[in-house]
């Protein structure tokens, strides 16, 4: 499920507008950002759990242009859904 996704189904399970549901989801996920930040990891029972997974710095080879390119280290927030939240969303 992807953002676009997540966010029409906020809509279709409450009253929201489009807009509104929008707003729900850019700060809820903003504020699970910042505590995963400081911790490294969340876990809320009814929805999953959230983590911080670091990628190492690696060199890619483009074949068609025989080049390398060097993708930096970075971070990513990697989520877990709980089986209850998956039933939440199939409903």
């Amino acid at each position: 499920m992807n953002k676009d996704s997540f966010i029409n189904k906020i809509r279709i399970k409450s009253s929201f507008d489009k807009q509104t549901a929008e707003n729900v989801f850019s700060v809820t996920f903003d504020e699970i950002k910042k505590s995963v930040i400081k911790k490294k990891f969340l876990l809320i029972d009814e929805i999953g759990f959230f983590s911080v997974e670091h990628r190492e710095m690696k060199t890619i080879i483009d074949g068609n242009k025989k080049a390398e390119f060097l993708l930096p280290p970075k971070d990513k927030l990697v989520f877990k859904p709980s089986d209850t939240f998956i039933n939440m969303l199939k409903d």
